[in-house]
C-alpha cells in the first residue's frame, strides 16, 4: 500500500481566513452552492478527503476548515463549541457565500448546531452526522478522562501506542490508510489535540435544539458509538428528518459513496443538487 497524501490533496484549493488575532486554514473543491463540512475531534479538514470531490462532482462547492487547534488552524485560548463556531460566519463572508448547508460529524456536528442556531440567517440547512447527545454525567465523565500527558518517547513507541489504540477502540473496517491518516493527523494537532473533546465534553447540545430553525437532517450510524443519541435528537425534535447508515465515523473514509448517496437528496432539496448526480452514486 502506498502513503496517502496528507497535504496538499488533488483538485483542491487552500487558503487561510483571518479572524481576528488567528487564522483558520481551510480546503475546498468544486464550484456552485456552498456545503461547509465540520470535522469531529482530533481529525481536521482532512477528514472530508474522500468526500469532497463527490460534493464537487454533484455540482456543489465543498468548503472544510480546520477548527482552531487543528490540522494548520490557530488555536483558541479557551477552546469551546461556541468559539469554534462564531469562526465560521468569516469563513464564510471571506469566501464571498451568504448562506451554506452546514454538514458536521460527532463534535463537528455540535459546531454545525451551535452555527445554525447562533447564526440562522448564514445556515440553509444542517446535517447532523452522529452528533453526540451528552447528558450533564456524561460530558462530567468524558471531561475527566481527557489525557493531556502524552510525551515523546525516545524510540518512537508514542506512535505505535496511539496506533494500538485506535486500532482497538475504533470500527473493525477501518483500513490501514485510514489509520494511518488518523495518527499523523492526531500527532500533527500537536499540544492542542484534545481541544475539540475538550469543547465537546463542555457543551450542554440541548440548550440550542429549540434555536435550530434551518430544515435538518439527522444521520445515525448503526455501529457508531453514539447511534443512540441520534433517536433522541429526533425526539426532541420530531420535525427534523432521520436517516441510518450501516456504519459510523468511518463511513467518510471508506465508503465516501454510500455516505453522500445518503446526503446528496437532502441537499438536493435544499440547494437544488442534479437528482440524477445523487442516484450515480449508488
Amino acid at each position: 500500500m502506498s502513503i496517502p497524501a496528507t497535504g496538499a490533496l488533488p483538485g483542491e484549493r487552500r487558503g487561510y481566513v483571518q479572524c481576528g488575532d488567528r487564522q483558520v486554514h481551510y480546503r475546498e473543491q468544486g464550484s456552485g452552492p456552498a456545503v461547509v463540512l465540520v470535522h469531529q475531534a482530533p481529525w481536521a479538514s482532512i477528514q472530508y478527503r474522500q468526500v469532497m470531490p463527490l460534493i464537487a462532482a454533484a455540482g456543489l462547492r465543498a468548503i472544510a476548515p480546520d477548527l482552531p487547534g487543528h490540522g494548520l488552524s490557530d488555536p483558541l485560548a479557551d477552546p469551546t463549541i461556541e468559539g469554534f463556531a462564531t469562526l465560521l460566519p468569516s469563513l464564510l463572508d471571506t469566501l464571498g457565500v451568504a448562506q451554506a448547508v452546514i454538514i458536521g460529524q460527532h463534535g463537528g456536528a455540535l459546531v454545525a448546531g451551535r452555527m445554525a442556531a447562533a447564526y440562522p440567517d448564514r445556515v440553509a440547512a444542517l446535517a447532523l452526522d452522529n452528533a453526540p447527545l451528552y447528558t450533564p454525567e456524561q460530558r462530567a465523565r468524558r471531561l475527566a478522562a481527557i489525557d493531556e500527558t502524552q510525551t515523546i518517547a525516545p524510540d518512537g513507541s508514542h506512535l505505535l501506542d496511539r496506533w494500538s489504540l485506535v486500532r482497538r477502540i475504533a470500527e473493525p473496517d477501518w483500513s490501514d490508510e485510514t489509520l494511518h491518516v488518523s495518527v499523523l493527523t492526531y500527532f500533527a494537532n500537536g499540544p492542542t489535540r484534545e481541544h475539540g473533546h475538550r469543547a465537546a465534553a463542555r457543551y450542554d447540545f440541548s440548550s440550542d435544539l429549540v434555536r435550530i430553525a434551518c430544515p435538518t437532517l439527522v444521520v445515525a450510524g448503526l455501529t457508531d458509538p453514539v447511534f443512540s443519541s441520534g433517536l433522541q435528537l429526533t425526539e426532541c425534535r420530531p420535525d427534523w428528518d432521520y436517516i441510518e447508515l450501516p456504519g459510523g465515523a468511518v463511513m467518510l473514509l471508506e465508503r465516501p459513496e454510500t455516505w453522500c448517496a445518503a446526503i446528496l437528496p437532502f441537499l438536493n432539496t435544499h440547494l437544488g443538487v442534479p437528482q440524477k448526480l445523487a442516484l450515480d452514486l449508488h
